[in-house]
């Protein structure tokens, strides 16, 4: 009988030790420092009726909001061709937590005058703040082409709330009769609170968005510090404003997100 209830408490030790051992698998993979969330949704409703698409890691050294260009983000599935949709990964890569901004629902449709609106900036602003609630890591915006105006704007009115700014194949002083009160010499002007990076192709043949008027706002603009990468190489199999051409960044979408997450990481670092 003893022998018979030995081996019983062995049987029933052993199983324990079975299920202890999956529970601390299950948490490892679960609840791993390093372990990412692939492409989560969260639901802010002061930003958008439309989900709001994410990567998020508990050691996460930084959090950028990414804004695009066109008519904006407009589906509940967080897909665009647009340059900051298509490098979302390698910021999770680098430990960045990526936002994706959408317009409030399928049917809004973001234009240059929408995105300086006040409820525009509103929307990013209630991102943000919902941002901080989730982790206290530096937060930074990231404004893709038209995208820029949003970013633009953010910065001049509350600097305070982010950390840096991104403006990537922005939009500056134009011939185009839609863009050309929306550029960062108006936007913006030559002063800024923030830490700025200014990203552009040299042959970006884009209207709205010339690399000469760039480089001159860059020249310019009075900022806690500020960086200007420009590019050469790349692809042009799209229209000259579309996402695959220089405009987009094509065939250089590594090279652009890693310096893009070098100058955040370094920036966060200086705080």
């Amino acid at each position: 009988m003893r022998i018979y209830e030995n081996i019983m408490n062995i049987s029933l030790l052993r199983n324990n030790i079975c299920f202890i051992s999956a529970i601390a698998l299950f948490n490892t993979l679960i609840f791993a420092p390093n372990s990412y969330a692939d492409n989560i949704t969260i639901e802010i409703k002061r930003t958008s009726n439309l989900p709001i698409h994410a990567y998020e890691n508990k050691s996460s050294d930084a959090n950028i909001i990414a804004i695009i260009g066109g008519k904006g983000l407009k589906n509940k599935h967080g897909k665009s061709r647009n340059f900051l949709v298509r490098v979302k990964e390698k910021f999770k890569n680098h430990r960045i937590n990526y936002y994706l901004l959408p317009n409030f629902n399928k049917r809004e449709k973001a234009s240059y005058k929408f995105r300086v609106s006040a409820e525009r900036i509103e929307r990013i602003l209630a991102l943000i703040e919902a941002v901080e609630k989730r982790n206290n890591k530096p937060i930074f915006i990231a404004g893709f082409s038209r995208g820029s105006v949003d970013a633009g704007k953010f910065v001049k009115i509350y600097p305070e709330r982010i950390s840096g700014v991104i403006l990537a194949s922005g939009i500056y002083t134009n011939l185009s009769r839609k863009a050309e009160f929306y550029s960062m010499q108006i936007i913006i002007g030559e002063s800024v609170q923030v830490p700025t990076l200014i990203v552009h192709h040299t042959n970006d043949n884009c209207i709205a968005t010339p690399f000469n008027f760039a480089k001159k706002f860059y020249n310019r603009l009075n900022a806690p510090s500020k960086m200007f990468l420009a590019y050469s190489d790349g692809l042009t199999n799209g229209g000259e404003c579309g996402p695959f051409h220089h405009h987009g960044f094509e065939g250089l979408e590594k090279k652009v997100a890693d310096d893009i997450a070098s100058w955040i990481r370094s920036t966060s670092k200086t705080e």
